[in-house]
This record gives C-alpha cells, structure tokens and sequence, in this order.
C-alpha cells in the first residue's frame, strides 16, 4: 500500500527525497570507490587548494570530528595527503593527492549527472528558484541553531 505522497508533512518529504537522492549519489560514486561524503572533501580541496580540518569541517557545514575518519579513509586510499602548516607546524593541511587530483574529473561528472537527473524536467528558472530556496531554508535551519546556541564552528 503506497503512502498518498500529497499529505506527507514537509519534513517527511524532505526525508524522502534526501534519502533517494543519497541512494542514488551512492550508487553513482560507488563506481569510484567513494561516498558523497568523499566527494565532498575532493571537491572542496579542489577548489580551494588546502585546508584544515577545521577549515574543510566549516565548509562543509559539520563538526571536525565528523569527518574525521572520511579524512583518516581517504588519506590511507591516496586520495587525500597531509603536511604541516608553513606558519604554524601544529596544524595540518589536507590537500588532493595524486589519485584524488585524477578523479576530481569524475566526481565533476557524477556531481553533473545527479544534478540534471535531479532536475529533469525542470526548467532553468524553476533549477535556479529550487536552489535559492533550498539555500534559504539551510539559513533558516542554521539561524535557529545560532540563536539557541547549537550551532558550532
């Protein structure tokens, strides 16, 4: 018996579509031998060159110890290299290894492919509305954390 899908409460909705979208993102990194969550770390080194685990945590809108042993995975793969801070040795800088530089290609494609299944069907205006409100409920959601002092750097 299937659920009428038009009285599902947002957040259920939200559960839904996150828990497709994360099936499928599996299945599609799979083939590379990563996660979303790996990819997420390629895909920010990438663009930003290095950065601390503190740095990488923020930008992608978690704790440091949550990624902690997506970091400690990576690098044992070679995806992902260490090495100290030039201004203060007691930090570490995670940057691209060789192999993560060599299939940063393929996670811009994965990433590629998700994203026009996710929006088939859609049309430009209706991508771009979906996006902007996606980023303000992330604001809305992050506000309230700020505001009961859950929300940490």
């Amino acid at each position: 018996m299937r659920c009428d899908m038009n009285h599902i409460p947002t957040i259920g909705l939200i559960g839904i579509l996150m828990h497709r979208c994360e099936q499928k993102a599996k299945e599609m990194f799979g083939k590379y031998d990563l996660n979303k969550t790996h990819a997420g770390i390629l895909f920010s080194l990438h663009q930003s060159g290095s950065l601390s685990q503190k740095e990488l945590a923020k930008r992608m809108d978690v704790t440091p110890p949550s990624i902690t042993s997506a970091i400690q995975k990576m690098e044992k793969a070679g995806y992902i290299s260490r090495k100290a801070d030039e201004k203060d040795q007691r930090i570490m800088r995670l940057e691209l290894a060789e192999k993560g530089k060599s299939c940063i290609e393929d996670v811009k494609r994965v990433s590629q492919q998700l994203d026009e299944l996710i929006f088939q069907g859609m049309s430009v205006e209706e991508k771009l509305l979906m996006r902007r409100m996606m980023f303000q409920i992330c604001e809305n959601l992050k506000t309230e954390e700020e505001k009961f002092g859950r929300w940490t750097d």
